[in-house]
């Protein structure tokens, strides 16, 4: 049994002919009669009483009639819920990142939900640690995030963008009026910083190495949305990402000399699935939005 069989069945039922039919789906009366008889053979009954010019449904055949019509229906929604899926009027996205990452990602999550209001955006914030698990078990479809430090086979990159480091702190801060600080200058100051684990807390682990202890480190913090609220209401200082702030009236960033190297952000897929066409497009809008940023801002 096939879809076409049951196609030539139903279109039978309907008109009451093979040969309108046969008219009906462009295909030859031999071809549906063929069709038909191979249909009755396998269900062994006979589904019509054929006249000279018309054909009536058996007991066998009213019984299967409504049954076909679901089948095809459903067909019918298989292939319209694929090409909604394609064209975005529906479907889910689960995308990974760290918290630091959001300023980065907001803008776009905006704009993709006002675009394809039918897809739903999950958005996990995790560690890059829990995050690589999520994508390698397929519970997320995009993971946004620096490179691991260790190879993972599993992983297909796209390279999207750069930020740098940054000192976050109140805007009252004795250091806020500098344009640019060096490590000497956190000295005298106290520093909290993301404990290890967080993305921001990786990176400088690989940008400032040695110089973290001589650094006057109080607290190590599992949030970064904890640090700033703490960096709103003290002269605490920190090392976030530049943009960590963002829309933020209390905190400033400040350039530190020694970590003036960018760190590159990327879009990782688990390569032993097929990418969802929703997660291509969200990538395409990031990376059109990290361009316009770039150039209204001379970056």
């Amino acid at each position: 049994m096939d879809i076409r069989q049951l196609q030539y069945f139903v279109g039978i039922a309907e008109t009451g002919r093979f040969s309108e039919t046969s008219r009906l789906l462009f295909v030859t009366q031999s071809a549906v009669s063929q069709q038909i008889k191979l249909l009755e053979e396998e269900l062994d009954t006979q589904l019509f009483v054929r006249h000279a010019h018309s054909a009536v449904l058996t007991e066998s055949g009213k019984e299967l009639l409504p049954l076909a019509k679901n089948v095809l229906r459903g067909v019918e929604a298989c292939h319209d819920r694929i090409s909604d899926l394609k064209g975005l009027l529906c479907g889910t996205l689960n995308i990974g990142l760290t918290f630091s990452l959001e300023p980065y990602i907001r803008e776009t999550m905006l704009a993709f939900m006002s675009r394809y209001p039918k897809v739903k955006i999950n958005a996990y914030y995790q560690s890059l640690s829990d995050l690589l698990t999520m994508l390698r078990n397929h519970e997320i479809d995009i993971m946004f995030s620096m490179m691991p430090t260790s190879p993972h086979e599993f992983i297909a990159s796209i390279p999207l963008m750069e930020y740098r480091l940054a000192a976050i702190m109140r805007k009252s801060h004795p250091l806020a009026k500098k344009e640019h600080l060096h490590f000497a200058d956190f000295m005298p100051h106290k520093l909290i910083l993301p404990e290890k684990g967080l993305r921001d807390r990786n990176a400088i682990e690989s940008f400032i190495h040695a110089e973290t202890g001589e650094l006057n480190v109080v607290s190590l913090i599992n949030d970064v949305n904890a640090i700033m609220n703490i960096l709103q209401e003290s002269n605490y200082i920190s090392i976030l990402t530049e943009h960590t702030i963002k829309n933020n009236p209390l905190l400033c960033s400040i350039p530190i000399d020694e970590l003036s190297k960018p760190i590159p952000i990327y879009a990782h897929f688990n390569s032993t699935t097929v990418r969802k066409h929703s997660a291509n497009v969200f990538v395409e809008m990031l990376q059109q939005s990290r361009m316009l940023f770039a150039k209204r801002n001379n970056i």
